[in-house]
Parts: structure tokens; C-alpha cells; sequence
């Protein structure tokens, strides 16, 4: 059972997920209509990605924080990706990523693991075909580069 001040946590961030959304689906649109020209759009995207991954990852629900850590890593490939057709393949893996994150909030207390790994699985290998994600730096590597400029 999941407790009520945690419910009303994701019943708020199933809310603030809507302003998300709409931004997100409107640039989407955009990078569709014009994809040479506005391929740098997904800049913004990339930004409630990573909004909506942190949120999930403070409210324990991290299938949802996964999904939208590769929306982000493809949203920042899909900037500087250099053939339509790669572009045209971002914009749809960010159409099914934005779809099944907002679908997982809404029916968070249901079970949906298969449809979350199909998605997965699709939208990992995008970003494998798109060379894969970005190099992370640790909290432990960035404490250490702190320390080292003491």
C-alpha cells in the first residue's frame, strides 16, 4: 500500500507531468514539421526529461526515471543528429517515451511491466543506434574532482 502523503506526492507530479507534456508534445510537433531547421528544439525536450526523471526518482519510481533518462539521452542526440531519417527516428522514440511515461503515472498503482520492457528495449536500441548514451560522471568522480581543487 502505497502511503497517502506519497500518493498525493505522484497525484502532484501527475498534475505538473500535464504543463510537461503539453511543452513537450508542442516541440515535438515543431522538430516534425521542420526537421533540418528545428532539430535544435530538442534541447527542450531534453529539459523535461530530465525534470521528470529527477521528480521520479524522488518519489520512488524509478521505471518511470529510466524511461525518461533515455528520453533525455535521445532528445540529446536527436540535436545534433545529421540525416532526417535519424531525426525522424528520435522524434518517434520521444512520441512513445513522453506517451508511456505519462500512461505510467496515470495508472501507477496497475501493473504494466511488459509494456515497459517492450518500450524499453525499442527505445534502448535507438539510442544504441544513435551511438549510445553520453559518458556519466559518478557522484564519487565528482567529489573527487572537488576534493583535487582544494
Amino acid at each position: 500500500m502505497i502511503a497517502p502523503n506519497h500518493e498525493q506526492k505522484i497525484e502532484d507530479f501527475i498534475a505538473e507531468l500535464a504543463g510537461f507534456a503539453q511543452i513537450a508534445e508542442s516541440t515535438l510537433s515543431r522538430i516534425e514539421n521542420d526537421m533540418d531547421s528545428n532539430k535544435g528544439l530538442f534541447s527542450i525536450f531534453e529539459e523535461r526529461m530530465i525534470a521528470i526523471r529527477g521528480t521520479a526518482l524522488q518519489l520512488s519510481l524509478p521505471h518511470i526515471a529510466r524511461i525518461a533518462g533515455i528520453g533525455e539521452e535521445i532528445a540529446a542526440k536527436g540535436a545534433v543528429a545529421p540525416a532526417r531519417s535519424q531525426i525522424r527516428k528520435c522524434v518517434g522514440s520521444l512520441w512513445d517515451a513522453l506517451t508511456t511515461v505519462k500512461y505510467l503515472l496515470e495508472h501507477y498503482s496497475e501493473q504494466t511491466g511488459e509494456e515497459q520492457e517492450i518500450l524499453m528495449h525499442r527505445l534502448e536500441a535507438t539510442l544504441k543506434a544513435m551511438g549510445g548514451a553520453r559518458s556519466a560522471v559518478s557522484a564519487d568522480e565528482i567529489e573527487a574532482l572537488l576534493r583535487s581543487r582544494n
